[in-house]
């Protein structure tokens, strides 16, 4: 009886030992599996920040070409025949493209304008040319220039004493920007135009003034700009109200470095908001201290129509439930979530890029035969929403199936709650695919700001 009943005792101990050896694995590949999954995320991140530093931005499918027989599918929930069927609508889509306009020919040395004017200089030969008849002319034609230079207006006014004894007659001076200020309005102007325009920075404008004779203090400077602002301000507001009576706009933010004599630093990040009227070209630009949603409520309050962000969380909390505007996505944004993805899952990435060049691929066939919006509107129904009603039943069957902190999982995380956003371009033909018309406006901002 002993016998047994430490042979059964040892039974309890080994089953026991074996089930807290068991818990302990499946434990330590938890581990493993929660380890692999943040290496991914910082390998990501890191090779993220590579390309950034070092590298080209590029987010074209390499595997795309205008040959759209050199495009590999992926078996990722569709059949052979539907695979088929989109590599046959690819196929349509490129071979129907307007062939791009060839680059004219250069003809030859430049030709000025002429309505410059011309000062004529007659050069005569060195040699004697008395008796000699003159029969015809070689005419040579140089553009040359007259460096800027500062010179002084000085208004003189004589002051008339009336016959009479009864005061003194002075002339008045005309209007000016600044009232009793040392600049003229064309100083102003050409300050303003050079540092918004052209991108030369203000420290950089003083140097060249030092270099023509003028010290200007950078406050001083400064001051002048800011008076020539306040008289701008009026068409600020017109153009303002034009903007905001459009019903279609897009919106978006870059962050600028400005300085700031009360800031410790001397300098404080304020945001550039842009708010971009595709359809008349026409854009305003409102700058704010933060990036906060103070901006563009006050800016939007009370606009109704169609808005096209990023996928910033401040529009959506402003607007995304909003009765009077409906609120659509980039889909380049999207688009580059999946590009970052494509090192870490090339197959499932690529399924989504290649359709997504449908989509884009349709968009430049449209432009190359400068279709009309109602044009837009029909062709889209009929060949982007196909594509965009796949897409996101496809996202949707893999979002469980993606790790989610992986660059794919943020993708489709990302995407597939915005999708009605992302697809509503294709409910009328005057609403871009995406919002780079707004961040092409922004790429200039980066020059000349300080």
């Amino acid at each position: 009886m002993l016998y047994f009943r430490v042979m059964e005792d040892a039974a309890t101990d080994y089953k026991l030992l074996y089930e807290q050896a068991i818990a302990a694995h499946k434990k330590s590949l938890e581990l493993i599996s929660e380890k692999d999954e943040q290496i991914q995320a910082l390998n990501f991140e890191l090779d993220k920040y590579k390309r950034y530093i070092f590298g080209k931005k590029n987010e074209r499918l390499a595997s795309i070409h205008t040959d759209a027989n050199q495009i590999d599918l992926f078996e990722l929930g569709t059949d052979q025949t539907q695979q088929e069927e989109l590599s046959q609508q690819v196929a349509d889509v490129v071979k129907e493209k307007t062939p791009a306009k060839k680059r004219e020919k250069g003809t030859g040395r430049m030709i000025l304008p002429e309505n410059l004017r011309r000062e004529i200089i007659i050069i005569e030969p060195t040699e004697d040319v008395t008796g000699c008849a003159i029969i015809g002319e070689v005419v040579t034609e140089v553009l040359d220039l007259i460096p800027a230079e500062f010179y002084v207006k000085r208004y003189i006014r004589y002051k008339y004493a009336r016959a009479n004894g009864e005061g003194i007659i002075t002339a008045s001076l005309p209007d000016r920007v600044i009232e009793k200020g040392i600049p003229s309005e064309a100083v102003i102007a050409q300050m303003v135009v050079d540092k918004y325009v052209f991108g030369l920075p203000l420290h950089r404008q003083i140097d060249k003034y030092r270099r023509l004779g003028v010290n200007v203090p950078a406050s001083t400077a400064s001051d002048w700009i800011m008076k020539g602002w306040q008289h701008l301000a009026p068409l600020w507001e017109l153009l303002k109200l034009l903007v905001l009576n459009q019903k279609y706009l897009q919106a978006d933010e870059t962050p600028l470095k400005v300085l700031d004599r009360d800031h410790k630093n001397g300098i404080h990040q304020g945001y550039m908001w842009i708010y971009n009227a595709p359809c008349d070209k026409l854009t305003l630009f409102d700058y704010r201290k933060g990036r906060d949603q103070s901006g563009p409520k006050q800016m939007l309050e009370g606009y109704t129509g169609i808005l096209q962000v990023d996928g910033y969380a401040v529009y959506e909390k402003l607007f995304g439930n909003h009765p009077d505007i409906l609120l659509v996505y980039c889909m380049a944004h999207a688009r580059r979530k999946f590009v970052d993805a494509l090192k870490y899952d090339k197959e499932r990435s690529t399924y989504v890029l290649e359709r997504m060049q449908v989509l884009y691929a349709l968009e430049q066939q449209m432009r190359d035969q400068q279709l009309n919006w109602e044009q837009k509107t029909k062709l889209r129904q009929e060949e982007s929403v196909p594509v965009l009603l796949e897409l996101k039943e496809w996202m949707t069957q893999q979002l469980p199936l993606v790790i989610p902190k992986s660059p794919l999982g943020q993708a489709i995380a990302y995407s597939l709650p915005r999708w009605e956003g992302l697809s509503a371009y294709a409910l009328h033909g005057q609403i871009e695919i995406d919002n780079n018309l707004a961040e092409n406006v922004i790429r200039p901002l980066a020059i000349g700001y300080a």
